[in-house]
């Protein structure tokens, strides 16, 4: 390690997962956690540098992964588990692109659909309505006209308002 780094606490939870993976207790002591923690913070530190000083020799100023490789070159295991884990990535955004795309032209496609159904649906409620204010006008008719035209206008209404909001949903 070059530097000597303030305490940063990045990976405590990720370092006593691993202790305890490997076969240490559930809670493993904090001076321990904090050892491993600097070492993984140092070593990763030094690597990045090492990638910043490989674009700096290429006269770049961004990173990119081939700088990475490079400063992994010489250990062939980290290597390797990078490459591995940069096309696992590749994989993973390509897969979510195509989950993205077909998931807007499904949900196009039900939308669509969802708006021909609403509309057969819309077209059978308004038959159920007609017939339905056909057989309320036959059982008014054959009784006595005991009901006022307000009174009848109001049930009329409210079933035009339920109309409107079936057709809204």
């Amino acid at each position: 390690m070059s530097r000597k780094l303030k305490r940063t606490n990045l990976f405590n939870k990720d370092v006593s997962s691993l202790l305890y993976a490997y076969g240490d207790v559930p809670q493993p002591l904090h001076s321990t956690v904090q050892c491993l923690d600097e070492l993984v913070s140092g070593y990763l530190v030094d690597v990045c540098n090492n990638a910043f000083h490989t674009a700096q020799n290429s006269q770049r100023n961004k990173l990119r992964l081939e700088d990475f490789k490079f400063a992994l070159r010489n250990d062939s295991v980290k290597l390797g588990r990078a490459e591995e884990l940069i096309a696992t990535n590749k994989l993973i955004t390509e897969a979510k692109k195509q989950f993205n795309e077909t998931d807007n032209q499904n949900s196009l496609k039900r939308y669509r659909a969802e708006d021909e159904e609403g509309d057969e649906i819309e077209e059978d409620e308004d038959e159920q309505l007609v017939t339905d204010d056909d057989e309320v006008a036959d059982r008014t008719s054959s009784k006595q006209h005991s009901e006022s035209k307000p009174a009848k206008a109001k049930k009329q209404g409210t079933k035009n308002s339920k109309k409107t909001t079936k057709k809204m949903i």
